[in-house]
């Protein structure tokens, strides 16, 4: 059996994809422990279904069990991100899989902090894969700044977007 491994064909290579990491920070006028309820709880309340969700418009985005996920009218549940950590009223950190599982996972991580007086700043850290390349790929890329304006305006307006 000559040249039995000598030219054996190249496996398949799937290059890292290139992710950017960033901060949107919004400073809102009501205390760190609403701040954190409005953003977990009233969920489904605020998320931009209509342009950041799977299902569309009629499906709700709610955080049930350890999981972030989005349910459609059908009833029809898909899983987003897993909860990995959670200290209410201060921080969530999720592990984001929805349209990324082949390229591996995303950490966010959503800290509620106090500043002058009674407001919080949400801030969310994150990495965002290159819209070119999620676009081509049909992968399913959050518009954090969309996300953050919306949470916002649900607790009453910014007070200083950051």
């Amino acid at each position: 059996m000559p040249n039995l491994f000598s030219h054996a064909h190249e496996p398949d290579y799937v290059s890292p994809r290139a992710a950017e990491s960033f901060v949107e920070s919004v400073v809102i006028d009501v205390p760190v422990d609403q701040a954190f309820d409005g953003f977990t709880d009233a969920i489904h309340l605020w998320w931009p279904v209509s342009e950041q969700s799977v299902f569309g418009d009629g499906s709700t985005v709610a955080i049930l069990r350890d999981h972030l996920v989005e349910e459609s009218l059908d009833g029809d549940e898909l899983v987003w991100a897993d909860v990995h950590e959670w200290e209410s009223p201060s921080f969530i950190k999720l592990q984001w899989t929805l349209g990324q599982e082949q390229f591996g996972t995303a950490e966010i991580e959503i800290h509620f902090e106090p500043v002058d007086g009674d407001m919080t700043r949400v801030r969310i850290d994150y990495q965002q894969v290159s819209r070119l390349e999620s676009a081509s790929d049909g992968v399913f890329v959050c518009d954090w700044p969309l996300i953050c304006s919306r949470y916002a305006r649900f607790m009453g307006g910014a007070v200083k977007l950051d």
